[in-house]
């Protein structure tokens, strides 16, 4: 069974691994956990790029033909990570990809030729974790209408005028205001990312979040990728 390490952002996201993504690899010959880079009591927010780095290099060294991926925000990335500083000059489509392929030339030049870059997937988000909880907003609303006693069919119009503005769940912004975290606080204020965020993403299911935003299902399809071309060594 092929090992895949991810290095998160957060708490969220980790559980968002345990909860969501393990069972779906599992399957598939994939054995897939999250850890967080820098001190264990670190409980989140992006973390400067030589600590990612550290520990990226780790864990591929620690065990021969263990794969290595990341989830991690644009939104939040420190100035100092490769390739960010550029990306703010490339349309919102292609910062991400122009990033991940800036973190495996950076990895590549700090390792040496020993680096195996095909055990290496990074995978850089355009916005927060809470993007991809708008894939599918009425299990967002109702999750949160549970919660709150609220509305349901209000809730689902009001997070799907979101959707509808930016045009994707993918696409809305990262302003500090509009961010998606913020857009969803604002109609629902009961909403508490670690513990809903990982609830809402099960609810609404891996495939309908990986229709709905295509760069994160590239991610998906590459990773599943393992589990079908065997054994990595």
């Amino acid at each position: 069974m092929n090992e895949v390490a991810v290095i998160v952002e957060g708490l969220t996201e980790k559980a968002f691994v345990r909860d969501v993504l393990a069972a779906h690899f599992d399957v598939r010959g994939l054995r897939i956990w999250a850890d967080l880079p820098g001190r264990a009591e670190h409980s989140g927010g992006v973390r400067k790029w030589q600590t990612v780095r550290r520990k990226i290099l780790h864990a591929m060294r620690d065990r021969r033909g263990r794969v290595c991926t990341t989830m991690f925000d644009y939104y939040g990335l420190a100035a100092d990570w490769p390739g960010r500083a550029e990306a703010r000059q490339l349309p919102p489509a292609q910062r991400g990809d122009h990033v991940e392929q800036a973190m495996t030339d950076d990895l590549t030049a700090h390792a040496g030729k020993d680096f195996r870059t095909e055990l290496f997937i990074p995978y850089v988000q355009m916005h927060e974790f809470e993007a991809l909880l708008f894939a599918d907003v009425a299990a967002l609303a109702a999750v949160l209408s549970a919660a709150a006693q609220q509305d349901r069919r209000r809730l689902a119009d009001r997070f799907r005028s979101v959707v509808d503005e930016a045009g994707s769940p993918e696409a809305i912004d990262d302003g500090w205001e509009t961010c998606p975290s913020r857009r969803i606080t604002r109609v629902s204020p009961r909403y508490a990312k670690p513990t809903f965020g990982p609830l809402i993403a099960g609810r609404i299911g891996l495939e309908t979040i990986r229709a709905a935003c295509p760069h994160f299902g590239q991610w998906i399809g590459r990773l599943e990728a393992l589990g079908t071309a065997g054994k990595v060594v």
